[in-house]
């Protein structure tokens, strides 16, 4: 009884703990991005999808090594439903909100990655073909990043940013500040997101769940909780190039990089019908979040169509349980 409350509490200690880091994360990342003329969208794609998607990265490459199959492609598929819906469904219903629109390079990449996820559930040792194409599509898409980094537009940002830039010189000895407490902060995420995960894997250990069902809802939806936090309070803190950027960035590395990785180390599986169906609704997400990225705002309709996507989502694998 004791040990279960104990692991209670961490679980909620840890939630706290990413809640009060993202504000020293976001704050110093946003004033990083216009003190050195850098797409906040970019930055906020490379360093935050990156950075926050380190429990998924352990726990499918782990999974997939130690032969659950299973839960390695359910946490990939149902981490990257959950980040689409649930994670832009909350603020939206709340805020609306406008951002740049996104460039289709992105979508590009997300799109190659799920049709080779797809292609590699029913060939013959596809998991590992598919592993190393889309390893490939991480390449190129960490490549073109880095290129296009520098904000080529700076001149047309806002009024009020430009104003904040001008009124607040930012001299070597901040900028270092700043850099400094973006990897603190981002150290303190990912240490309270493990934290988070480790918890509940001890939580639910004694309820018996599948293979399947815990991967594509329980550790995915805990591994969402620092998005989710990211997400809301870049758009309250009017950093939504930053939280947006990060959460197509979470989405491309978990199609790309940690699909491939677990992938290659799993080479073939037997498919099972729930990865199906769940595949087929990240597809559905997938062109409702490509048309609101294009369209460069989002509004309470969008958020509640993407809730209840989330909720059929649960449903169908409550009741596949």
């Amino acid at each position: 009884m004791w040990e279960i409350v104990l692991w209670i509490l961490l679980f909620i200690g840890a939630f706290f703990l990413i809640f009060f880091s993202v504000d020293v994360f976001l704050d110093n990342l946003k004033d990083l991005c216009t003190a050195y003329r850098l797409s906040a969208f970019i930055i906020g794609a490379l360093v935050v999808g990156i950075g926050i998607d380190l429990e998924e990265f352990a726990t499918s490459t782990i999974a997939a090594a130690n032969g659950l199959p299973n839960l390695a492609m359910g946490n990939i598929l149902g981490n990257s439903i959950i980040a689409l819906t649930l994670c832009f469904a909350l603020p939206a219903i709340f805020y609306v909100f406008k951002f740049k629109r996104v460039s289709q390079f992105y979508f590009l990449i997300i799109y190659a990655a799920f049709f080779m996820i797809v292609l590699g559930f029913f060939l013959p040792f596809g998991l590992l073909i598919a592993g190393i194409t889309t390893l490939v599509l991480y390449t190129v898409y960490l490549i073109r990043n880095l290129k296009y980094s520098q904000e080529k537009d700076f001149e047309e940002r806002s009024t009020a940013e430009e104003e904040e830039l001008q009124g607040e010189e930012k001299g070597e000895k901040s900028k270092r500040k700043m850099i400094f407490l973006v990897i603190i902060g981002l150290i303190i995420i990912i240490l309270g997101g493990e934290l988070l995960v480790i918890s509940a894997e001890e939580i639910i250990k004694l309820t018996g769940l599948s293979e399947s069902f815990f991967g594509l809802v329980i550790i995915a939806f805990v591994n969402n909780v620092e998005e989710l936090t990211l997400i809301i309070k870049a758009i309250k803190k009017r950093a939504v190039e930053v939280g947006l950027g990060g959460m197509l960035g979470k989405l491309v590395v978990n199609l790309t990089l940690i699909f491939g990785v677990s992938g290659v180390i799993l080479v073939n599986f037997s498919l099972i019908p729930s990865l199906i169906w769940n595949a087929i609704i990240l597809l559905v997400v997938l062109v409702i979040i490509h048309f609101i990225a294009r369209k460069g705002s989002m509004n309470r309709k969008e958020g509640i169509i993407l809730a209840v996507i989330f909720i059929t989502f649960l449903i169908l694998n409550f009741i596949w349980l």
